[in-house]
């Protein structure tokens, strides 16, 4: 056995893109794939029924992401109708707020979104909050026993969508609220003072 071997991973974009599926495509009426090569790089297709989740998602997914000088594109389209474009600039923090409930309204991990000052007196940011769990998926990962990514919920969402939106910053968030499972059954855990004091 060769006692240079390193852990490796699955190519990044790869990962990428299962990072996308699996956290976008937890939703019934959206469809992430495939990754289409093209020249070098790749193109990942997400489509959905509803042409006004289809506009909220190309606004809110990172359009481009590069990786060395592989680059993925991501098209967003309603299925049997076209490619949709994402809406321009200005949008203010409620609106993006909006974008965000309409995008992610069916999906697994999704919980609410929030829009408030990140500090006294500042301008209002927008929190998408997800569940507290994790998104796991294979990825060739054998530093890891299963050989998988595992990542909080919405880390992952972070790293598809888009972190500032019309120069207002979107901040990924965990739910206040955990679930743990019992003996007894399902019993829920309520953190104290987290209560978000805004909600849209």
């Amino acid at each position: 056995m060769d006692k240079h071997v390193q852990p490796q991973l699955s190519p990044p974009w790869i990962t990428y893109f299962n990072e996308l599926r699996n956290s976008i495509g937890a939703d019934p009426t959206v469809t992430v794939g495939p990754l289409i090569p093209t020249d070098g790089s790749f193109i990942i297709l997400v489509q959905t029924t509803d042409v006004e989740k289809a506009i909220a998602l190309a606004t809110l997914l990172k359009p481009t992401v590069q990786f060395g000088n592989v680059n993925v594109t991501i098209v967003v389209g309603v299925t049997g109708d076209g490619i949709v474009n994402s809406i321009p600039c200005p949008l203010d923090a409620f609106e993006i707020a909006h974008l965000f409930q309409v995008a992610l309204e069916n999906n697994l991990y999704f919980e609410q979104v929030v829009v408030q000052q990140q500090l006294p007196g500042g301008a209002n940011v927008v929190f998408p909050v997800f569940a507290a769990k994790v998104i796991q998926f294979f990825n060739d990962d054998i530093s890891n026993l299963c050989q998988t990514f595992t990542e909080v919920a919405a880390k992952v969402f972070r790293d598809v969508m888009n972190d500032t939106i019309c120069g207002i910053p979107i901040l990924f968030s965990t739910s206040c609220t955990t679930s743990t499972e019992s003996s007894q059954g399902e019993e829920t855990v309520q953190n104290k003072d987290t209560d978000p004091k805004l909600f849209y």
